[in-house]
């Protein structure tokens, strides 16, 4: 089935898009993917063992990264008793084909996953859409809080991201914001650090930005 139209989702992709155009913003991301600096870095998607169709304890380790803490039940339900289930319903997720690309029924074979990690103690939209960044890099992007307002329209994340990225002009200036450090990361990834850099009101990204003479969120330069 085709996803309903939300008329907010033009709107947020041109406010995204425009928020994405900061100066500073390329170095910000270069020094995000700088082995020396703080942060997660190329080790969210390099760390460990990820196999495709099956989840490791290095993906939660990768995942752990990004201020997401395991309950000690989603780790053994992940990694044990329900992992023969989570390996059948990730087999059914497509690993070769980009966000901007999929059809809906390609995000659709996403929901099932989605749901039976929604359904696991302690695991929320954040948790897991990061598991599912990590496991399918390409087609999954990141849905926690920071990208959930930055983009403006709840509940339509995913689908404001791809409109986003189906322009070709969009895809080129993330690209633009790629360092050689991070040639094995995906387009998600690279918009995923933009955003957080961009919005997120934590203290190590309060850092990035004023090394980097970026305006803190909601402040435009004269």
């Amino acid at each position: 089935m085709t996803l309903p139209v939300n008329n907010a989702v033009p709107g947020a992709v041109r406010r995204l898009r425009h928020s994405l155009r900061a100066g500073g913003l390329a170095g910000a991301v270069a020094a995000y993917f700088t082995p020396e600096e703080d942060f997660a870095g190329l080790s969210f998607t390099c760390l460990g063992s990820n196999p495709r169709d099956a989840v490791t304890a290095s993906d939660l380790l990768a995942v752990s990264l990004l201020d997401i803490a395991w309950r000690p039940e989603a780790v053994r339900e992940l990694l044990d008793t329900s992992a023969a289930t989570v390996s059948e319903l990730l087999g059914a997720v497509r690993s070769d084909i980009d966000l901007w690309e999929a059809s809906d029924e390609d995000l659709a074979a996403v929901d099932p996953l989605w749901d039976a990690l929604l359904q696991m103690p302690g695991v929320g939209t954040a948790t897991a859409s990061k598991l599912l960044a990590r496991k399918r890099p390409r087609l999954c992007p990141v849905s926690d809080k920071v990208v959930i307002g930055a983009v403006g329209v709840p509940g339509w994340t995913w689908e404001a991201l791809r409109a986003f990225l189906q322009d070709p002009a969009a895809r080129a200036e993330i690209e633009a914001l790629r360092p050689p450090s991070a040639a094995v990361v995906s387009v998600l990834r690279i918009l995923d650090v933009a955003i957080w850099i961009r919005h997120s009101h934590s203290r190590a990204a309060s850092r990035i930005r004023r090394d980097s003479g970026i305006p803190e969120p909601g402040h435009n330069r004269p």
